[in-house]
């Protein structure tokens, strides 16, 4: 019996109820942040509560927040990676031979039911030059 397999399934496993391992991390360091910041700042009420909303904040929009499909952590580093990188590209071209042969100068002979082309590594026969420019620069420039 045949069963069809969902393919192209992204799902990470959740670790703590309804949060990934990456998730709880996330959540977890900014509380515990905020649990040792209340120690070091508890006097002044304000600052704590505002440096602990930006530390929430963060960890939750690293968390959750998906740009594209990629979670903010990978955005950030495509970012950086593209703007430290040198945006200058210079293009090179490839040379490629340029075969241009007939059946009588392979001397390959060819039944009455073939065409030329039918076999492996056989070109088309021309037989005016200016076909042959033609093809060339159909070659070098239309790729």
């Amino acid at each position: 019996m045949d069963f069809r397999v969902p393919q192209f399934i992204e799902h990470d496993p959740k670790i703590l109820g309804p949060l990934t391992l990456s998730q709880a991390i996330y959540v977890g360091s900014a509380i515990i942040i905020c649990y040792f910041l209340k120690y070091y700042i508890g006097q002044n009420m304000f600052l704590y509560i505002l440096v602990c909303g930006l530390i929430v904040g963060a960890s939750l929009a690293l968390a959750f927040i998906k740009v594209e499909g990629q979670g903010l952590p990978a955005v950030g580093k495509n970012f950086s990676r593209y703007a430290i990188n040198s945006k200058l590209y210079i293009w090179k071209r490839k040379e490629f031979p340029v075969f241009l042969s007939s059946l009588k100068q392979t001397g390959k002979t060819t039944n009455a039911n073939k065409k030329p082309n039918d076999e492996i590594g056989q070109t088309p026969k021309i037989n005016h030059p200016k076909k042959i420019k033609s093809l060339n620069k159909k070659i070098n420039f239309e790729k």
